[in-house]
């Protein structure tokens, strides 16, 4: 079947695949977007935490890419509204956050952490009194140790998508619902280009580039590239709770040894997520995964006991082998880029990717943009 052409199309309508086709629609490109609308995509039902200061990788690649990635967002959620759109349901907001170790015989683990974060974070995060961090969230139990960091942020990533997809449909983007099922491509060594995408049940769509932003659904797309893309799902349930309490000046809570409590406006307060490696892409709510949920969300904070049950939420996290991010050309093809493999990180680093991403395939590459790391580089894999 013919279509119509595009600058580039870009397979997949997640987070990352809407900041790319913006920010390449913003440089001018036109762009389609071809998204199969998975259930379980991770955009759907991430928590939003966005919090650099206390990321505890050590590999300094990894730290200026997480803060990069914080700063990015103000910028680019202001350039959204410079072009007409309302970000309010972003619900991204200056929040602040609690790293915390539960107990005494967690020493071993919070203690190299919290020298680690409050060395590289220079005064912008500080270890507080148990006392002082029940203030700033109530329903928290017994707390051992405590770091507060005022400049955390959240996010929530279905209200950032839609704002993303309104601003890309404002620029041009076209969207094509359904799945890729293979693409083709002209020339040999050293570089192949391909020329169109095929798109179950829909026109094909010719190209003069392709952007890989599959997610957890990338890895198909490798094959028929013939370039590996181990992206693998990791299963994540989120249960959300409302409180009597508005809860939106509360910081997020965030356990060093077990789940994570992002509180937002309205007295709704998530809880997670599970990490199932074995579950395929089973977008389903278990028993087991709601029961850890709860369990592990009242022992961090009891007061939460009589909180509203509202709902559980699963997302499928892309997850790479060495657990980076795949960003850059893929090996081959002269014309073919990949974003993706952000795991748990989608949220943080996801829009970041993008503008990286974006500002190399554009037909005039934007050399004021910082370069990708290397250590992103798909050909890793080769």
């Amino acid at each position: 079947m013919n279509g119509d052409h595009c600058d580039v199309a870009v397979a997949g309508g997640g987070l990352v695949g809407l900041a790319l086709a913006y920010e390449l629609a913003s440089r001018g490109a036109a762009v389609t977007v071809i998204d199969a609308g998975h259930p379980g995509r991770a955009t759907d039902a991430g928590a939003g935490i966005l919090s650099p200061d206390t990321n505890g990788a050590a590999q300094p690649y990894w730290w200026d890419m997480a803060h990069a990635a914080g700063a990015h967002y103000p910028q680019l959620l202001e350039r959204i509204r410079n072009d007409g759109v309302d970000t309010e349901g972003s619900g991204y907001a200056r929040c602040g956050l609690l790293s915390i170790g539960l107990r005494r015989h967690e020493e071993s683990w919070f203690a190299p952490f919290a020298e680690d974060v409050l060395r590289r974070a220079e005064g912008r995060v500080h270890e507080i009194t148990p006392a002082v961090a029940t203030s700033l969230f109530p329903p928290l139990g017994p707390v051992h140790r405590a770091l507060h960091c005022p400049g955390a942020a959240r996010v929530d990533g279905r209200g950032m998508a839609a704002a993303l997809r309104q601003a890309a449909e404002g620029r041009g983007v076209r969207f094509v619902p359904g799945a890729v099922s293979g693409v083709a491509g002209a020339g040999g060594a050293p570089a192949r280009t391909v020329h169109r995408v095929e798109v179950e049940g829909h026109d094909d769509v010719h190209c003069g580039a392709l952007a890989v932003a599959g997610g957890a659904w990338s890895a198909p797309m490798g094959e028929w590239l013939g370039c590996t893309l181990p992206i693998t799902p990791t299963k994540g349930q989120i249960v959300h709770l409302r409180t009597s309490t508005d809860s939106e000046e509360w910081p997020i809570v965030q356990p060093l040894l077990t789940h994570y409590l992002v509180p937002w406006p309205g007295g709704r307060v998530a809880c997670g997520g599970t990490f199932e490696t074995g579950a395929g892409f089973s977008a389903t709510v278990t028993a087991a995964g709601l029961h850890e949920l709860l369990r592990e969300c009242l022992s961090v904070a009891p007061g939460l006991a009589t909180a509203e049950y509202l709902e559980t939420r699963v997302g499928l996290r892309p997850s790479s082998p060495d657990d980076r991010p795949v960003l850059g050309p893929v090996p081959g093809w002269a014309n073919v880029w990949v974003a993706t493999g952000h795991g748990a990180n989608g949220l943080l680093l996801g829009p970041y990717s993008a503008l990286l991403v974006a500002a190399r395939m554009a037909p005039q590459a934007d050399e004021r943009c910082p370069t990708l790391p290397a250590e992103f580089d798909p050909s890793r894999f080769i």
